[in-house]
């Protein structure tokens, strides 16, 4: 029992006097879409710690910033043309989706590719969320484009087996030995022994465990003046939210 207080002693006082990284969720949304390149050059522009953004397969393999598996809330079709908006992600080639469809603002939809050139050169964290396994086209691109910067890139998802691929390559890999991952979780984190945590704001009250044995440690998505003052009292590392200027107002506070 003393072992485990001391524990727990420890774990608190490591944090202290460390401040959270705003993360703008989805990139920054208030006057662009999410998961564009707007979105993504308008958290630069606000000075966010972070961005995070999310990706599907195609079925040709290749990866486009995108939530949900369909398009239907975000796209639609360009003049002239009929983009398949309720087709799963995975059932559509990359040209067929580039030909017909564009987002609704009438952006074009950005590739992995165009996001991770873009965040080449830039110093912040940068959250990729996996919502299906990655592909080696992805691995590659995900390693060229973040060569430099590792230890700035989170890659995290609720699925284990699509964090499992990238894990494996920590055998062989320097790179991504230097990469962490977390696994995205909406309720009680059960099991954590391989991963980083990022979890729902309303599990926060959880987090001391995790952080107990030295993982890294996120909450997603917090908005509410409320709760992001409670979430940076409890000093865990990262905090996603779609209010990134205000979570770095009052972290600064």
């Amino acid at each position: 029992m003393k072992i485990f207080l001391l524990l727990i002693l420890a774990s608190i006082s490591s944090t202290l006097n460390a401040k959270p990284y705003c993360i703008s969720h989805r990139g920054v949304t208030e006057n662009s879409i999410e998961n564009s390149m707007s979105s993504i050059q308008n958290a630069i522009n606000v000075g966010s710690d972070g961005v995070e953004f999310d990706i599907h397969h195609t079925k040709d393999g290749h990866a486009i910033l995108m939530h949900d598996e369909d398009l239907v809330r975000v796209a639609k079709s360009r003049d002239g043309r009929k983009c398949p908006v309720t087709s799963l992600v995975k059932d559509l080639r990359l040209r067929e989706i580039q030909n017909n469809c564009v987002l609704k603002n009438g952006e074009e939809i950005a590739t992995l590719e165009e996001a991770l050139q873009y965040l080449e050169t830039r110093d912040l964290y940068t959250f990729l969320e996996l919502k299906d396994s990655p592909n080696t086209r992805s691995i590659q691109l995900i390693e060229e484009y973040n060569r430099q910067k590792p230890e700035l890139l989170r890659v995290i998802s609720f699925e284990s087996k699509a964090l499992r691929v990238l894990k494996k390559l920590r055998q062989i890999s320097d790179f991504w030995r230097d990469v962490e991952l977390m696994r995205v979780y909406k309720f009680l984190p059960f099991s954590f022994s391989d991963y980083g945590v990022d979890i729902y704001y309303k599990t926060r009250f959880m987090a001391w465990l995790p952080r107990l044995f030295g993982k890294e440690l996120g909450v997603w998505t917090v908005d509410e003046d409320k709760d992001l003052r409670r979430v940076i009292k409890r000093k865990i590392k990262f905090i996603t939210t779609n209010r990134v200027e205000r979570c770095m107002e009052l972290k600064e506070n």
